[in-house]
């Protein structure tokens, strides 16, 4: 698989913003205004619980490991 492809994939992949993905559809809320401001799992932790919290730090796990295998 050419590089290019490889690099503008593991980009989109990393571009995702599952903690916001995950507050909007769970809470209705966005969690760039809440707690922190930060978009990640401990923002999600602090501001929707644990339930979420790990449903965020999966995916963002998940999105790693699909770029890995991308890159593979």
């Amino acid at each position: 698989m050419p590089l290019w492809i490889v690099l503008v994939s593991a980009y989109l992949l990393g571009a995702i913003p599952t903690a916001y993905l995950v507050a909007r559809g769970i809470a209705g809320v966005d969690i760039r205004r809440c707690g922190d401001g930060n978009v990640g799992t401990k923002n999600t932790l602090d501001t929707l619980g644990s339930p979420a919290a790990i449903l965020v730090g999966v995916a963002d796990i998940g999105k790693g490991v699909m770029a890995l295998l991308v890159a593979r």
